[in-house]
């Protein structure tokens, strides 16, 4: 198995491990999310914001509906204050774990049963191919946090590294906080045509550029 898929899988392991534990203590659910929104919408905005925020950084190790909070900070902050709140949460969140990577992933991938030539691997593929995982990183549930923690382990510079965050996040929170922000929370068929719309623009990126990659090594070869 190729090393960067295999230091992935093991990621999805422990995650899918917090995961568990999360459904299983009843932290965190969709409904518990909403009813704090409805309790702070009425407060001072830095509360909602401060909620926002927090959840973002939570969803590092908690399985949190981060979808759901962007759309519920576009319709309680609608779109402009939304949008700052969240792209503030998803940019804290993603520099915290790649700063906590950046010391203590490659111990942790070694714990997870990782060799030290696949470690080499994993940070020589992830220098070739890292920039694309963070463009489509929201493509699949998971995938943000294996990312962020791939970067920092393979030292990927800090500048590259929120280049591309920016690149694959800042259309995620647009299109999820202006569609909140259109939406009603009883009937919120805009926020579901939007989840809709990014997952078929994302996966149809994917698609293209891997076919993309594949053209390119058989002309090599």
């Amino acid at each position: 198995m190729h090393p960067i898929i295999k230091a992935c899988l093991r990621l999805v392991v422990f995650f899918i491990g917090l995961l568990l534990l999360t459904r299983l203590m009843g932290w965190f659910d969709l409904s518990d999310i909403k009813h704090w929104f409805e309790l702070l919408q009425h407060q001072p905005a830095e509360s909602l914001i401060a909620l926002i925020v927090a959840l973002l950084i939570a969803d590092l190790l908690f399985s949190i509906p981060t979808v759901w909070v962007a759309l519920f900070a576009g319709y309680f902050l609608r779109f402009q204050l939304g949008l700052t709140a969240v792209f503030a949460g998803l940019s804290v969140a993603a520099m915290l774990a790649y700063e906590l990577s950046r010391y203590w992933g490659l111990p942790l991938l070694s714990r997870l049963g990782l060799s030290d030539s696949e470690l080499a691997q994993v940070h020589e593929d992830f220098s070739r191919y890292g920039s694309l995982m963070l463009l489509l990183s929201r493509s699949a549930p998971m995938l943000p946090e294996i990312t962020y923690c791939l970067a920092g382990a393979a030292k990927m510079p800090r500048l590259k590294f929120m280049l591309f965050f920016c690149l694959g996040h800042i259309p995620y929170a647009l299109l999820t906080t202006y569609a909140g922000s259109r939406s009603n929370l009883e009937a919120p068929y805009p926020a579901l045509a939007a989840l809709l719309l990014l997952y078929a623009g994302l996966w149809g990126a994917a698609f293209v550029l891997q076919r993309k990659h594949q053209t390119v090594h058989s002309d090599l070869t």
